[in-house]
């Protein structure tokens, strides 16, 4: 301190240089003397803070490989590697999809008719006629579902039958929706379609005085029969006349089948299909070849998980550092890269123990990819099940990967526990800079009081000096 005393001393009479007094001079100065100490703690805390936050990201890349784990071990997963798909001669006829459990090979669908709604139409009625029940209510069931209407004096056809439409389109319960539709441009007829597709949701009907009145009665149509009638421009009845005909008809591999839908599920096992239209008689059945979707399994169900762990092993390696600086890193790394020359133990006999007896690629940074298809799909036609118990069973690599990152996860694992350590550590180091800067700042301001003591004393000093000095040379 004395060595900085002097330094500032000997700059001057305590007037300012440049933009700084002596004594600023002289507090910079010693501050910079303390730097190097605050700069080695700042450096510390900014190295573990790093490790931290590389601790928390390893943490979500480890989350997600746990989770892609859990996917692979999901109960119906052993389906999933069956994976199938289905491709369509003609896909504006009809479109399918595959499960697992679709048997390969060829099948054909002839589409002779779709399902469709069944319409009841009735007769005409001149809108502005007077309506035949104004100033009543009537009640009128279809399908077994009924409403009363009430009509207002004065009501005419065209109101009439609009009120009859709300009536049906306002309550849930009824199986059809009532339109009115204005043939003319001075008639109407009241039409009835149903809901849902097929003969067991066709238009049935209880006789009674508004449906009478429009044309519409038992006698009349004979519904539920082969032999409906069927309406003409100006009468009641139904479009189609046999009530069956509402159900699609299709043939599989010239097998006739019905169904009140234009979606099948249940008729080719694991396939599904839906109808686009109906085939005139003279065009051939539309072919549907079912095979093994190898891309869709690798690259929805085996690259994900892979990439999961890719993700995992490139982390680590990119900061070499943290490797260096923590060998329980070094140790996660080296289980993660061991387990891919680690065979399975829990397959059958014959069967794949390692990921690259089944086309997996593994990089000479210890990455995963699936490299060679053929090799894949070769076992996927063969027995898709050798595929699943690699990864699934006991001692699968799914399990295996899980496993060996099980305790490094949770609120007491690993990577917890070490950054709560790192975070205390972190607090502690901050609070040493606090400390040590407190520290400087209070030696800083005891040297700028001594200093301004000593300036002073030295200013005084030099003003007796040039008195005394001019009192000699008067004397002379």
């Amino acid at each position: 301190m004395a060595d900085l005393l002097g330094t500032a001393l000997s700059v001057g009479n305590g007037l300012s240089t440049g933009s700084q007094s002596s004594s600023d001079l002289l507090i910079d100065a010693f501050r910079k003397t303390k730097q190097s100490g605050l700069d080695n703690l700042k450096t510390k805390q900014s190295t573990l803070e790093f490790r931290k936050v590389y601790l928390s990201k390893f943490r979500t890349r480890l989350e997600t490989l746990s989770a892609k784990s859990d996917g692979m071990l999901a109960d119906n997963i052993a389906s999933t590697f069956a994976t199938k798909k289905v491709a369509i001669s003609d896909a504006s006829v009809l479109t399918a999809t595959a499960e697992g459990a679709a048997t390969t090979g060829i099948s054909t669908v002839k589409v002779d008719r779709l399902a469709s709604n069944d319409i009841l139409i009735s007769g005409k009625k001149n809108l502005a006629d007077g309506y035949a029940f104004a100033d009543s209510t009537k009640t009128i069931t279809i399908n077994g579902t009924s409403v009363d209407v009430t009509f207002g004096t004065g009501e005419t056809n065209e109101t009439a039958l609009a009120k009859i439409a709300a009536a049906i389109n306002n309550n849930s319960a009824f199986s059809v929706s009532a339109s009115v539709v204005k043939d003319t441009t001075t008639t109407a007829r009241l039409t009835f379609t149903s809901k849902t597709t097929g003969a067991n949701n066709q238009v049935n009907f209880a006789d009674g005085e508004i449906l009478d009145d429009i044309g519409i009665t038992t006698a009349a149509l004979n519904p539920n029969s082969a032999t409906r009638t069927v309406s003409t421009p100006t009468s009641a009845g139904f479009k189609i006349a046999n009530y069956a005909d509402l159900d699609s008809q299709i043939q599989v591999n010239g097998v006739q089948v019905t169904r009140d839908t234009n979606s099948f599920s249940d008729v080719l096992e694991g396939i599904t299909f839906t109808l686009n239209k109906a085939q005139s008689a003279s065009e051939v059945p539309v072919t549907l070849t079912t095979s093994v979707d190898t891309d869709k399994l690798a690259n929805t169900v085996i690259q994900p998980f892979l990439d999961s762990f890719n993700e995992a092993i490139r982390y680590l390696q990119q900061d070499k550092s943290a490797l260096r600086a923590d060998p329980s890193l070094r140790s996660i790394y080296s289980k993660l890269r061991n387990l891919i020359n680690t065979p399975v133990s829990t397959v059958e006999a014959g069967n794949p123990k390692y990921l690259t007896e089944i086309g997996i690629k593994i990089a000479e940074d210890g990455t995963l990819s699936v490299g060679n298809k053929e090799t894949l799909q070769s076992f996927l036609e063969s027995n898709p099940q050798k595929i699943s118990d690699l990864f699934t069973t006991a001692d699968g690599f799914a399990v295996k990967a899980k496993n060996a990152i099980a305790n490094l996860l949770g609120s007491d694992g690993f990577i917890s526990t070490k950054s709560e350590s790192l975070q205390g550590q972190i607090t502690l180091v901050s609070s040493q800079t606090k400390s040590l800067q407190k520290r400087i700042d209070s030696q800083a301001e005891s040297l700028r009081k001594e200093y301004e003591k000593l300036q002073k004393v030295f200013l005084q000093a030099q003003g007796q000096f040039s008195l005394l000095n001019g009192f000699t040379s008067t004397t002379t």
